[in-house]
């Protein structure tokens, strides 16, 4: 029976508490230490090798060439994960390396397989996530420590392998890509191209770039036409001239017609003076608009001079029917006769020019007519025009971009195929386990012996407190309130004595079983694995 808290627990009760109880204690000790013990002995040993790969950036300088692999390594590796782990990847794997050779033989190869794919870890830094550069680490775990890490080597290997074909495969696709977009665009280049050429050409003297010229052309034209104007004004008069010669060499012609006629006829005629004193009013009149320089008046004045000769004074009697008047009158008339085939061969010649004067006007004025139709429709022409050459600046500027990009594209192709860009490499590789990673035996051991004491401490405790023996005066005085006078100890027979000493002895040899066997079964422990504990085992069991 335990005392009462007021009386307090003496450190000779708790001694005699323990001896009273030590069975209590020691066997659920042994018992719970033992099961702990062979837990550890056979629980499997599980390695876990470790492999760290470095990510190194791009070694070219990004100013001169960009990668087109612009995938985050996070999810770069979490693809080559996904790669990795697929159950034709892993079955590869386990058929080489024979893994897993008990759960395909009990179960499936399925079942090996989920069981390979929970045995891997990838771990990536934080840094890695956020740029070229970092690391990861893959980590496997096996029972075999040998096969735990040739298998972590290898997974690595296709980590490295595969991140090479995956940014390689992405370099050429884009490069593949460009050259379809530039193929395509190339063509709606000449498209346009070919749309601009059929466009100058149906508008040809109309584009935006021909109006200045089209507006020289028509200030030429129109100062060719004011220049023609005059002209044909001038031949006009000229023809007007000619015309009034004509008439006035006709009326003469016929005027010295009648004289010589009336002198034949031996009248007297005073008309000769008056067809002189007509021809000399013309000369008047020539003066008046041109100089004398002119070829009409000069023609005209030598006419007057022969006139005049002819008709010089003489007297006219009875002597007029003299034989010589007729070849005179005759030799006028046919001199008038030149004269006025002369000017009409002349009135000819200026109709002539005035025909081809009225004609190139006629064609200058079509010009200018054309030119100013030209100068009209080019807002509407320069408006589709621009148009049009927006579209295919347009393309250009587009053709020219998908250019540069193939151009860039290829070099990153390159680069990836040279393994200048990005590229992982092992740093630490795999090496052989020296220790299984799981069971933790000298976690296990301290968990298990503490659990065993406080086991058997509590039962112990819990046996003292369930006794209603009293094992002290004390303990009868706190209970009924009354003094003890006398207290007789216990007188044990000499038979009883060595019972007592028997049971003693086989105590401590029962001990001394317990204390063997546990420490057998950790030296055995020790032997499977010498680096699980520094518990000199080995030596005390040797000794």
């Amino acid at each position: 029976m335990i005392p009462k808290p007021k009386d307090g627990l003496s450190l000779q009760y708790v001694k005699e508490a323990l001896q009273r109880r030590f069975w209590y204690i020691v066997l659920p000790f042994f018992v719970l230490s033992m099961a702990t013990v062979l837990h550890c002995i056979k629980a499997p040993r599980v390695y876990k090798a470790q492999t760290l790969i470095l990510v190194e950036p791009q070694r070219m300088p990004r100013e001169y060439i960009t990668s087109t692999v612009t995938i985050e390594l996070a999810d770069r590796l979490r693809t080559i994960t996904q790669q990795i782990n697929s159950r034709t990847r892993l079955e590869k794997i386990i058929n080489q390396h024979d893994l897993y050779s008990n759960i395909r033989a009990s179960r499936t190869m399925a079942a090996a397989v989920e069981t390979f794919r929970k045995n891997i870890e990838i771990n990536v830094s934080r840094s890695a996530g956020r740029s070229g550069s970092g690391s990861f680490q893959i980590t496997y775990m096996n029972v075999d420590p040998v096969k735990t890490r040739d298998v972590t080597n290898v997974i690595a290997n296709l980590f490295i392998e595969d991140h090479l074909k995956l940014r390689q495969a992405q370099a050429t696709g884009t490069t593949e890509f460009l050259n379809r977009e530039l193929g395509k665009m190339k063509e709606v280049l000449r498209q346009k191209e070919e749309q601009v050429r059929e466009f100058k050409e149906k508008h040809m003297g109309l584009l935006p770039e021909q109006m200045e010229n089209n507006y020289r052309i028509l200030t030429q034209l129109q100062r060719q036409l004011d220049s023609l104007n005059i002209t044909l004004q001038q031949t006009e008069n000229r023809k007007l001239l000619v015309q009034t010669q004509l008439s006035g060499l006709e009326t003469v012609q016929e005027a010295s017609s009648r004289e010589t006629g009336r002198l034949q006829l031996g009248h007297a005629a005073n008309q000769t003076p008056t067809s002189l004193e007509e021809l000399r009013q013309q000369l008047r009149s020539l003066k008046s608009r041109y100089s004398d320089k002119h070829p009409d008046v000069a023609r005209l004045k030598d006419t007057i001079a022969k006139f005049e000769k002819e008709q010089e004074p003489r007297t006219f009697d009875k002597d007029l029917e003299s034989p010589d008047v007729t070849p005179r009158a005759s030799e006028a008339q046919q001199l008038m006769v030149t004269q006025r085939e002369g000017l009409l061969s002349q009135l000819e010649l200026i109709d002539n020019e005035i025909g081809t004067l009225a004609r190139r006007k006629k064609e200058i004025a079509r010009q200018i007519a054309r030119y100013q139709q030209r100068i009209e429709e080019g807002p509407k022409i320069e408006l589709l025009f621009v148009d049009l050459r927006r579209d295919y600046s347009q393309a250009s500027e587009n053709y020219q971009s998908l250019l540069e990009r193939k151009s860039q594209a290829q070099l990153a192709e390159n680069l990836e195929r040279t393994q200048q860009a990005e590229q992982f490499s092992v740093l630490d590789p795999a090496k052989l386990p020296e220790k299984p990673f799981t069971p933790n035996t000298m976690k296990v051991l301290a968990l298990g012996f503490m659990m065993a004491l406080a086991c058997g401490l509590g039962l112990a405790y819990a046996r003292e407190y369930l006794d209603p023996t009293f094992w002290s005066s004390k303990e009868l005085e706190s209970v009924v309130q009354l003094p003890v006078l006398i207290s007789v100890p216990v007188v044990s027979t000499k038979r009883e004595r060595r019972w007592n000493l028997f049971k003693k002895a086989w105590a401590v040899g029962a001990v001394v079983s317990m204390a063997s066997v546990l420490f057998y079964a950790l030296f055995h422990l020790w032997k499977m694995d010498p680096g699980v504990f520094p518990f000199p085992v080995g030596l005390i069991a040797l000794s």
